[in-house]
């Protein structure tokens, strides 16, 4: 976002010192044609002008002009400008305020602090500089997520990202995990224990204690497509799913930020969401 640093009333052309992208002209109140204001007769202040694309000198249309009082920064009146560029604000409070421009495809724009006083009215130009787009060398023409209702709960979690620890389907390719606790054991709070016999997997816990369990680790419930699979007791979480059946991953630690549907009364020692391909 870019500022003016320093606006001048009644001298045309200025430009504050240093800055190219941004302008502010306030013209005095005579000698403006189509619209004047007399202090005698009409108390309200009004502010008029245009917005113009810094690098072409063009009028930009379609953008949103806010006044923001300088008091409380309260939006108190807007307005889009035409085909040309030209808004008008007919009435807005008297004192200090800012103006603020936005528009698709240009940089946000917030003026500096300029006082109005009452019956007085402000043309003003000011100048937006166009956004600079950076192309990676590979364009991604398009990225769909799955549209399986089973999957849709996890997304909308992860989007909000409250409360736990995600994995979608890009995090699982990125981390390359040779089993699921590999994954899981990447998030804070997590530690893994060795199966007994021989196998190579592991059941998950969660680092904290428990009053009546010790010092150790803390089970957690485990869901596999919203399904508790931990139900008759602890189950290695490598014997549930693999890396390459995995969509999705959701870690929470402690009851508290346990969603609604993995609510059950042994889910204080957290829980852990498997989401596969397999559910679609």
């Amino acid at each position: 976002m870019r500022h003016l640093d320093t606006v001048r009333r009644g001298v045309p052309g200025f430009w504050a010192s240093g800055l190219l992208v941004l302008g502010l002209l306030l013209l005095p109140t005579t000698g403006i044609e189509g619209r004047q204001a007399d202090p005698e007769t009409s108390g309200v202040p009004q502010i008029r002008g245009q917005v113009v694309d810094d690098r072409t000198g063009a009028g930009v249309s379609g953008a949103t002009v806010d006044f923001l009082d300088g008091r409380s920064t309260r939006l108190r009146a807007t307005d889009t400008t035409d085909v040309d560029g030209y808004f008008h604000l007919p009435e807005v409070p008297h004192g200090s305020f800012r103006l603020r421009v936005q528009r698709l495809g240009f940089e946000n724009t917030t003026t500096p602090f300029w006082e109005i006083e009452r019956g007085e009215l402000l043309t003003v130009e000011i100048r937006i500089d166009p956004e600079v787009v950076v192309m990676a060398p590979l364009e991604i023409k398009a990225r769909v997520r799955s549209a399986s209702p089973v999957l849709e709960g996890f997304y909308l979690r992860m989007d909000r990202g409250v409360g736990g620890t995600f994995f979608d389907r890009e995090d699982i390719r990125r981390e390359g995990p040779a089993r699921v606790s590999d994954l899981v054991a990447r998030a804070p709070g997590i530690r893994t224990e060795p199966a007994s016999g021989f196998s190579s997997n592991r059941f998950v816990t969660m680092t904290r204690a428990l009053p009546g369990r010790g010092p150790g680790g803390c089970p957690v419930q485990i869901f596999v497509d919203g399904v508790l699979a931990t139900r008759s007791g602890a189950v290695p979480i490598d014997e549930l799913a693999s890396p390459t059946d995995l969509e999705g991953v959701e870690i929470y630690r402690g009851v508290g930020s346990v969603p609604a549907e993995f609510l059950t009364p042994d889910a204080r020692c957290g829980v852990i969401a498997l989401w596969t391909r397999r559910g679609w």
